[in-house]
Parts: structure tokens; C-alpha cells; sequence
């Protein structure tokens, strides 16, 4: 009785892996089928704009050693320096409007006229500049020039009324 019972259960066991198989099969037809008469190689002028506008790099390395002097040669001259608010405005504002990391609030006239007597202006020039424990050089902005960078000094400290 265990021969017949092991017979029926390959030939049962065989008869799925065969309706299996030939149902992969038919799939993979089926498949190759519709993708032949959906496909043609070409691809219409608004896919291709769209797939090289979502395929192109986010930035690129330019290894011209020319390059640096063009831009900076095109970058000088440019514009109006910007005040001392508007630098303020852009920049300062994020940590000394609220007391960031420990910076002095603009709203703190007691330690901005501490900072100044005890700094001077040109110390607090070149901490602005240069950077100071927390805060980065130029406020994190570069592109100031130390201009800019003394008349948001002058505009933080006539806000607190330390001048």
C-alpha cells in the first residue's frame, strides 16, 4: 500500500510542476507578446524631454583651470552692496533674533553694550568676518563682502542701542 500511496503522490506532485511549468510558459509569451505590440523604439518628443530632464546630474565638476578666474572676473562688479539690515534680514537673524547656540539676542541691549566695551568694534568686526565659536565665517553666507559684514555689525549693534 505505500508503493501506491508514493505512486499517486508523484504522479499527483508531477501533474502540478507540469500545470506550473506550462503556466509560466503561456505568462512568458503572453508578455513578450503584448510588450512587441505595445513597443515601438522610438519614443515621442515630450518622453524624451522628460526623461532627460529627470536624468540629468544635479551638479558637475568643471576641471577647467580657467574656470575659477572667468567666474570671478564675472562676479566682480556686479551689484549694490547690501545694507546692514538687509544682511541682517538674510542672515543674522535665524540665531540672534532667537538666542541660537548660545549667540546674543539683538533684544539684549545689556550684553551687546558688555560685547562692545569690553571687545571693541573691530574685534566684533572680525569675529562677524572671521567666525566665532558657534557661528560660521560671514554667517555662513561667503558671498558678503567685509563691507557688508560691518554695516549688519553697525545695524545689530544700533538695534540693541549699544552704539
Amino acid at each position: 500500500m505505500t508503493a501506491n500511496t508514493d505512486q499517486s503522490f508523484f504522479r499527483a506532485f508531477t501533474i502540478v510542476l507540469a500545470i506550473l511549468f506550462a503556466i509560466t510558459i503561456i505568462a512568458i509569451i503572453g508578455a513578450n507578446i503584448i510588450s512587441s505590440a505595445a513597443s515601438n523604439d522610438e519614443m515621442r518628443p515630450e518622453q524624451l524631454t522628460r526623461v532627460k530632464s529627470r536624468t540629468e546630474p544635479v551638479y558637475a565638476v568643471n576641471t577647467d583651470p580657467n574656470a575659477t578666474q572667468m567666474a570671478a572676473a564675472s562676479d566682480t562688479g556686479g551689484g549694490e552692496p547690501l545694507s546692514g539690515e538687509q544682511v541682517f534680514n538674510n542672515v543674522c537673524t535665524a540665531c540672534h533674533t532667537a538666542g541660537v547656540a548660545g549667540a546674543p539676542k539683538v533684544s539684549d541691549t545689556a550684553a551687546w553694550k558688555q560685547r562692545l566695551s569690553e571687545q571693541g568694534k573691530d574685534t566684533l568686526y572680525s569675529r562677524a568676518i572671521n567666525g566665532y565659536k558657534g557661528m560660521p565665517a560671514k554667517g555662513g553666507n561667503p558671498d558678503l563682502s567685509e563691507e557688508e559684514m560691518h554695516k549688519a555689525v553697525d545695524y545689530i549693534l544700533g538695534e540693541a542701542g549699544a552704539t
